[in-house]
């Protein structure tokens, strides 16, 4: 496994994936069925990353083009179950046959932008118009996005809807020509219906109207009385006439409907390969505009074991900074095999920087642009990040126990090429053991062909030179007198201040004596007693 639910959720990439706005419903199985590029797929991942160069240039280019694109995208329904009727001979509706001929259209639009602005797409990207189905569900060429059993499907449909047309008519002329023969005789007004309605008080044009043979009593109230336009002796016959001809006619629409569905059942391959094409280029631009949105670039794959960050930036919190009018401070790792730890004091971004590496890394081998200036990595087997705060309750293990479960079955995998993030180990147990668990479990993987980012508050753990050792560059060189100034005159905002000068960066740490103590000079800024801080001082030296 690449990746487990658990270290998805906790890296806090469903934030990212959200970002992938895909519009037809195919893109959106499409994304769901992303999957990670492997080692054995690293000539794939070089293709996918040039399609969302590709994709970034054009969108740039022709905005307006692919608004239209994203446009037709959202139009298009999901047919894949009348085409798998149709692929099951089901004959289908007219509604069916209606969606279908409008995705034709779709099609055929769709290839015309992807030509205006000459996207050079691979194969199985390519959306491929469909003429003979356009004709067979278009045969008057209307070009208009409606669908009818149409007289030129069938002699014999056209034949019947002739019959019932012309007994309809009949009838029609018929009414017509009684209910203005009693209109002319008793001067009255009769409504389309065949209906006219009188004042009860006008009992002479009531007793007029009883004896007209044309008219039959049909209702009253209290008002008025209601008569209709008696109907000609073989109108029933006419009726059931009609009936039968309208069973006949639904027989033979079934039949043209029949034959509809065999065409379009011939032509399944084609319609799977043109739905494919759509979830793949759907998502496609999908990836362009999440580059483009999060100024990100195109990752580096080498060979070598290595993951070199330049300027990389944590999408979501930058995304909450900037909500607040502040700026995420970019990071910049250079890391190989083996183990580097980080350190600094709370508040420093250490957890920050830790899934930043673990973002980035999963987000390169999902086939996407990563926000950054450069990247530089090599595929992994897995990437594993361990947050320091689980607890199973399922298991009635504590934090430690929990977090040593995981810890456990990562290190089985440690001669694989894998990414280990591992924030605060062995912080749910005491110190003294705490550091001796971390100590050994730095001493094994030191030398594994995974590369191992530990971030810790415990002292020692970076004395061996074979640990790479980085640390939150934090407070130092800040003016202190300054900042306590400043965070005096900004009332109930102290820890924002603190975070204004705080810098997150992380420099490389060589010698010990480097090494500031920010959490004493931020307790101190908040305004803990001074008598505190000097013997927690002492306690240091």
């Amino acid at each position: 496994m690449f990746i487990s639910d658990r270290v998805f959720e906790n890296l806090e990439l469903p934030y990212i994936f959200s970002r992938i706005v895909v519009y037809t419903p195919y893109g959106t199985d499409a994304k769901k069925e992303m999957k990670p590029f492997l080692k054995k797929d690293t000539q794939k991942l070089i293709e996918e990353y040039e399609r969302i160069e590709k994709a970034v240039f054009l969108i740039t280019k022709h905005r307006y083009t692919f608004v239209d694109i994203r446009t037709i995208f959202q139009h298009m329904k999901d047919l894949r179950g009348s085409f798998k009727r149709a692929e099951e001979n089901e004959v289908l509706s007219t509604v069916e046959l209606f969606e279908i001929k409008a995705f034709m259209f779709m099609l055929t639009e769709l290839e015309q932008k992807i030509q205006k602005i000459k996207w050079n797409l691979p194969e199985n990207l390519k959306v491929k118009p469909m003429p003979s189905l356009i004709k067979l569900l278009d045969p008057e060429k209307s070009g208009v996005n409606t669908f009818y059993i149409y007289d030129m499907y069938s002699k014999k449909l056209q034949m019947i809807r002739k019959q019932i047309k012309d007994i309809e008519a009949d009838m029609y002329r018929s009414k017509k020509e009684a209910r203005e023969k009693i209109q002319a005789e008793l001067n009255i007004k009769i409504r389309p219906n065949g209906e006219t309605s009188v004042s009860k008080s006008n009992e002479e044009m009531i007793a007029a109207m009883e004896k007209c043979p044309g008219l039959v009593y049909n209702s009253e109230t209290y008002m008025n009385k209601t008569f209709k336009v008696r109907l000609e002796n073989d109108v029933d016959e006419k009726l059931k006439e009609l009936e039968e001809l309208k069973l006949r006619e639904e027989e033979e629409e079934f039949e043209v409907r029949k034959n509809l569905t065999e065409e379009i059942r011939k032509a399944i391959h084609d319609i799977d390969g043109n739905v494919s094409a759509i979830a793949s280029l759907d998502l496609l631009i999908a990836k362009g505009y999440l580059a483009i949105g999060m100024q990100g670039v195109k990752p580096e794959i080498v060979e070598e074991e290595t993951l070199s960050i330049i300027e990389g930036r944590h999408i979501k919190v930058a995304d909450t900074l900037r909500k607040q009018g502040k700026e995420f401070t970019p990071i910049t790792v250079n890391l190989k095999k083996g183990v580097t730890c980080i350190t600094g004091a709370n508040m420093g971004g250490k957890t920050i920087s830790l899934k930043l590496i673990g973002v980035l890394s999963v987000m390169a081998q999902y086939g996407l642009f990563v926000p950054a200036k450069e990247m530089k990595v090599s595929l992994k087997d897995y990437v594993f990040f361990s947050l320091g705060d689980l607890q199973s309750t399922d298991m009635g293990l504590s934090t430690f126990g929990a977090e040593i479960l995981e810890i456990k079955n990562i290190i089985s995998r440690a001669e694989e090429a894998g990414i280990i993030l591992i924030d605060e180990l062995a912080r749910g147990t005491n110190p003294s053991e705490g550091f001796a668990i971390s100590k050994a479990i730095i001493n094994f993987l030191k030398t594994k062909n995974s590369i191992t980012i530990i971030t810790t508050h415990f002292d020692g753990l970076t004395e061996d030179q074979e640990v790479y050792h980085l640390q939150v560059k934090g407070l130092i060189g800040v003016d202190y007198n300054q900042l306590k100034e400043e965070m005096n005159k900004t009332m109930n905002a102290g820890i924002e201040v603190v975070h204004k000068y705080m810098d997150y960066r992380l420099i490389e740490v060589e010698n010990e004596q480097i090494v500031p103590r920010d959490a004493i000079n931020i307790a101190r800024l908040m305004g803990l007693q001074e008598f505190i801080l000097k013997d927690a001082e002492q306690c240091l030296q």
